[in-house]
């Protein structure tokens, strides 16, 4: 079989599975199968697939048609130019992270060594991008779940990026001790999806990331955000920035909240779409 008919034959799967974006979904797939690029795999489309190889892509694509993500099925997620591995413990970065991080680095112009508190790290994706971009940063990233910490320390020590992992529930009262360093800068993806809004989600969201990284647990859709303004005064040094990324439909309400708690320059930007999602604040005693 070839190249071109074996990619043709898995768009067309995944198109008849309803699945967006078909085309590059199996070209993905190939690519990762055949360990070749995408301009390789069009430059010879007559090319032969072994058997081993077909197989391979059949039990990849078996996954993605049962709407497994694609980032769980390659086992990686590219996220502000790094390669991180990515399992159902940790979210998948987004795009839209990526300009959180962006915010958060205009804040840390003329620091020699920032220190650097991520807060809910997942698979690492925003402290690396941070420590990768500022190396001379003294990068904390804490998490509710140990498997989620054990993929972050993975990805950590594969990129060479060091990193201090904390294992902390930030609505534990403990908290406060179990990261006691003041910083210069506190950020955050915190779960902000509220459990109304689970059956809106698409099934590779819903039913393969991790609950506790997504849904914001009780009644309250800004609790974490709350807690993160409660915190300041432990976390933050004088003029230190907290940089969330929210729910749109919540993004005005976070900004109020934390210029009500007393922070200055608290400021709501758009994402790439237009749509009210990354917060800065900052602290002033």
């Amino acid at each position: 079989m070839t190249r071109l008919a074996l990619l043709n034959d898995a768009v067309a799967r995944l198109e008849q599975a309803g699945i967006e974006d078909a085309r590059r979904n199996a070209e993905w797939l190939l690519e990762d199968v055949l360990g070749v690029s995408r301009a390789m795999l069009y430059a010879h489309p007559e090319a032969a697939v072994s058997e081993g190889e077909q197989l391979h892509l059949e039990a990849l694509l078996v996954r993605r048609l049962r709407r497994e993500p694609l980032q769980y099925v390659l086992g990686y997620a590219e996220f502000f130019g790094l390669r991180l591995r990515v399992t159902p413990a940790v979210l998948i970065p987004r795009p839209e992270t990526e300009e959180v991080v962006e915010a958060a680095l205009g804040h840390l112009d003329g620091l020699e060594t920032p220190w650097i508190l991520d807060i809910g790290t997942g698979s690492g994706a925003i402290a690396l991008a941070l420590k990768d971009r500022h190396p001379s940063a003294e990068v904390f990233a804490c998490d509710v779940s140990a498997d989620a910490l054990a993929v972050a320390a993975e990805n950590a020590e594969r990129l060479d990026l060091a990193l201090t992992l904390v294992h902390t529930d930030v609505l534990n009262a403990a908290f406060a001790h179990d990261v006691t360093p003041t910083f210069h800068l506190v950020i955050s993806n915190p779960p902000y999806v509220p459990e109304t809004e689970r059956a809106t989600l698409q099934p590779e969201v819903r039913d393969h990331e991790p609950e506790t990284a997504l849904f914001v647990p009780g009644e309250d859709p800004l609790r974490f955000y709350q807690r993160l303004a409660d915190l300041a005064p432990t976390l933050l040094k004088p003029g230190g920035f907290v940089v969330v990324e929210t729910h749109a439909d919540h993004g005005f309400g976070v900004r109020d909240l934390f210029r009500d708690a007393g922070f200055a320059e608290a400021t709501l930007k758009a994402d790439l779409s237009g749509r009210p999602r990354i917060l800065t604040a900052r602290y002033v005693r």
